[in-house]
């Protein structure tokens, strides 16, 4: 997984494809011929955010530069690929920067486009708006979907992450030729950084930036040599310095 009132207008480019046309493909052999009849349908679009499972919107601090990605799903039927223009707006205040703003599809199929969104370094506390706009780029009257999602701007938290998905377990073991080592971590806002050590030497960390509701890491480590018992502590850090920790004492065999 492999780490955003202003309006952006994006220009529309031309697409091979307008709304409500049909393809036909005659059959070989000279016996008649079958017709694929194309059935364009109105594009969707979402935001993807970072604030828990099924939760709309993503957590930031004043002048805190966010990382949203903007879906769009081609819903049409049997149709060549179409291009669709992507639009973002947000609050006053709330800059936005997308590095491509126009996306093209294959019939049922799905993308995504970038957007980065910073707050305010006055912004209060609070669930700021984001909409997304979606349409079919070419078309005289094209339809527009779109979709809503928040910025969800804080300034104070004194609870520490969660660490789970510990591997291997307190007093578990591993073995073979490698073995993968790791965790997950997730905030009552948002995960920074996640770190490994084995003991007491660091082995792995990652800052947590991408579009997820949790983050994770993982270190695979060769354990040829290394059989006895071993320590492994991991630990997470929120963007306000709350830091977990959770160790685990294991053999490799």
């Amino acid at each position: 997984m492999s780490k955003r009132s202003r309006f952006f207008v994006v220009l529309a480019m031309a697409t091979p494809l307008a709304l409500g046309a049909t393809s036909a493909a005659a059959a070989a052999g000279g016996h008649g011929g079958t017709t694929s009849v194309c059935t364009p349908s109105e594009p969707r679009v979402s935001i993807d955010n970072t604030w828990a499972w099924a939760s709309p919107g993503s957590w930031g601090m004043p002048g805190q530069q966010l990382t949203y990605a903007i879906d769009v799903f081609n819903n049409d039927a049997g149709c060549g690929s179409s291009s669709f223009s992507v639009a973002l707006s947000a609050p006053d205040g709330f800059p936005v920067s997308m590095p491509s703003s126009t996306i093209t599809l294959g019939s049922a199929s799905t993308g995504y486009v970038w957007a980065y969104i910073t707050s305010p370094t006055t912004a209060s506390d609070g669930s700021y708006p984001l909409t997304a706009r979606v349409a079919r780029v070419g078309s005289s009257s094209p339809a527009v979907s779109s979709g809503t999602n928040y910025y969800k701007v804080y300034s104070s938290d004194t609870v520490p992450p969660k660490v789970y998905w510990m591997n291997p377990s307190d007093g578990g073991s591993l073995s073979g030729r490698t073995a993968y080592v790791g965790f997950a971590s997730s905030d009552d806002h948002a995960v920074k950084r996640l770190d490994l050590s084995i003991d007491g030497v660091s082995v792995g960390s990652t800052v947590c930036a991408d579009i997820s509701f949790e983050c994770q890491l993982s270190y695979k480590w060769s354990i040829r040599r290394v059989s006895g018992q071993h320590t492994a502590t991991f630990t997470s850090m929120d963007w306000m310095g709350n830091v977990a920790t959770q160790t685990s004492i294991f053999t490799v065999n």
